[in-house]
């Protein structure tokens, strides 16, 4: 793979919506657990193939209290919602597919539950912690 020298990401010919469901559902479970390690850099922190988070996202308190911030949060992660990034990944160019799922189940006791699942999906080109173009597919719940 190449190093990044900056700039947008231009288009590339896309997959069709089919294919992406299949590679993301044969991928997403093995995206978990799934380190790659690469060069260190100057700092003594090993650069990796790893992709580079979005800046802003969730910080969340003591108190389980979310709040949406633009910097250090606790998770890079925004809002499953029109006007936030879908992506978690920085410098990323491809498909997102995204669903904020919530419900009620039934616990074993037989008391009522409520969910709220955020998954989301990603496959295209990203710039890695080690500076290279590459490409991947990766899957967030």
């Amino acid at each position: 793979m190449s190093h990044w020298s900056g700039g947008s990401l231009r288009e590339n010919s896309g997959i069709s919506r089919t294919q992406f469901l299949r590679r993301s559902a044969a991928v997403a479970g093995g995206v978990a657990g799934l380190g790659l390690t690469g060069t260190a850099t100057a700092n003594g922190r090993a650069a990796s193939a790893d992709p580079r988070p979005i800046p802003g996202g969730l910080l969340i308190d003591e108190n389980f209290n979310i709040t949406v911030v633009p910097s250090n949060p606790t998770v890079h992660v925004a809002p499953p919602a029109i006007g936030f990034e879908m992506s978690t990944i920085t410098d990323f160019q491809g498909a997102v597919g995204a669903a904020d799922i919530q419900g009620t189940a039934r616990g074993s006791d037989g008391s009522t539950c409520t969910f709220d699942a955020d998954m989301r999906f990603m496959q295209g080109l990203y710039v890695a912690e080690d500076a290279r173009l590459r490409q991947g597919s990766f899957g967030f719940v």
